[in-house]
């Protein structure tokens, strides 16, 4: 069957490191799409967060903050939305911001506090986010005050100083039956509703559009892309991928700055 939506990540999948888009993968994209196959992003990110790449992908829609919204952006109309109990959501940011954490929220934008905005290379962000981070946050003086009043928390993401940080102090998040977790990067930890994750957003919009997943392909590279590239007809992962992304993926392409998605997209989808 062939292929009539390619979903993709966007940091170290389709973006080389540092947060570029190479010209070879932004002309094989722009091929894709000319040849009618709808290109999705599917990203941690929040929409507030993809800037520039909004004109230079042109999705009509997008798969955000880890499947827990899916948008039409053409009608700026939002299609599914789940969030989880934010009574659990607000105990879970007061105990990272307890614990000194870098902490902020996802909530129809996204939120955080000045503390983790003034230190954030110091409390773990990866040197290369930083810039998209610091021009995408909204910093406010009372985050759980600020998130109770707007009712809708998404998702909650903290930050720890290195892996052996977060596996020393990771366990009072875990285990919380409301929550499904995940990460993009060695270090992070991101807690959303738990029904939700990529696949289940992906999922809902091949469902209305009449799209079945043996006509989607899926590329990722982080542990939170790893239930679209098991769920997708073919999921890619790239070299650059952690175990679990490898794991779940049905092949394997170069890394991201070897320009590893356009060689899968053109290998696989123009035939």
């Amino acid at each position: 069957m062939s292929i009539r939506m390619i979903a993709f990540d966007l940091d170290y999948t389709i973006l080389k490191t540092g947060g570029t888009l190479s010209e070879k993968t932004a002309s094989v994209l722009k091929k894709a799409r000319e040849k009618g196959i709808l290109l999705v992003p599917a990203t941690g990110r929040d929409i507030c967060e993809m800037g520039d790449l909004m004109e230079a992908l042109l999705p009509r829609y997008v798969v955000t903050v880890n499947g827990s919204v899916v948008r039409d952006v053409q009608q700026n109309k939002i299609l599914y939305k789940q969030v989880p109990p934010q009574d659990a959501l607000l105990e879970k940011i007061q105990l990272a911001q307890t614990m000194g954490l870098y902490t902020e929220v996802y909530c129809d934008g996204v939120y955080t506090d000045s503390y983790s905005y003034e230190n954030m290379e110091a409390l773990g962000m990866i040197p290369d986010q930083i810039p998209m981070f610091k021009a995408t946050r909204t910093v406010v003086s009372d985050l759980c005050a600020t998130i109770r009043e707007k009712g809708a928390g998404e998702k909650l993401h903290i930050i720890f100083k290195d892996v052996k940080d977060k596996q020393n102090r990771q366990e009072p998040f875990l285990h919380h039956p409301d929550f499904a977790y995940t990460a993009a990067f060695v270090n992070n930890l991101e807690l959303s509703d738990k029904t939700v994750h990529k696949a289940t957003g992906l999922a809902a919009l091949a469902e209305k559009l009449g799209i079945d997943k043996s006509e989607v392909m899926a590329l990722g590279d982080g542990a939170n892309d790893a239930t679209m590239l098991s769920w997708a007809g073919l999921g890619v992962a790239m070299e650059n991928a952690v175990p679990e992304a490898k794991k779940a993926a049905d092949v394997l392409t170069l890394s991201n700055d070897e320009d590893g998605a356009a060689l899968a997209i053109e290998k696989y989808c123009f035939l």
